[in-house]
């Protein structure tokens, strides 16, 4: 399937694996994918009705077939993907930034990064993901009615649009 090929590529760039060898084995860059595609589908409003196959690692039908392309879907995989796992590593090294021993005279003290890491969850493709899932939900929106009438309020009362001398706006709570 072309989407084994392709969301592993758009996934290692976002989370700078492109050493080699890689940090994440395919398997589990594909496990990866897999997890993060029901994710999706479970957040984005798309028009094509996808099934994941979690234990299989399948996604059908394949949203990179060169015949019915889905950029969407494969963006919001790839996103989402690289979301989960910066919070796994942000997870990691939260455990070990409170490493903090002493032996007698020597201590031993592991500081690290994990402002650092924040930052990536706070900037990075988490932040990315959660704005163009907004985004895409909003701009293509289907579930959206408007409510077009004179209601203006659960105190509404029609006979206090009438004015003149017959109705007095002066005591009533619509007006106040």
């Amino acid at each position: 399937m072309y989407w084994e090929i392709e969301i592993p590529i758009i996934i290692r760039t976002l989370i700078n694996d492109l050493e080699d060898p890689p940090t994440y084995s395919n398997s589990r860059i594909i496990q990866l994918s897999t997890v993060a595609a029901q994710y999706v589908l479970n957040e984005v409003n798309l028009n094509v009705k996808y099934n994941i196959d979690i234990v299989n690692q399948t996604i059908s039908p394949d949203p990179s077939d060169p015949a019915s392309r889905d950029t969407d879907f494969i963006g919001f995989i790839g996103l989402k993907a690289s979301c989960i796992l910066d919070q796994s590593t942000f997870r990691t090294k939260a455990v070990m930034e409170g490493v903090r021993t002493a032996l007698g005279s020597a201590n031993l003290s592991i500081t690290g990064n994990l402002a650092g890491y924040k930052t990536i969850l706070d900037k990075g493709p988490c932040a990315l993901y959660d704005q163009l899932v907004l985004d895409h939900n909003i701009g293509n929106a289907t579930a959206v009615r408007a409510v077009l009438s004179p209601f203006v309020g659960n105190n509404f009362d029609p006979r206090y649009l009438l004015r003149g001398s017959f109705r007095s706006t002066n005591s009533n709570d619509f007006y106040s």
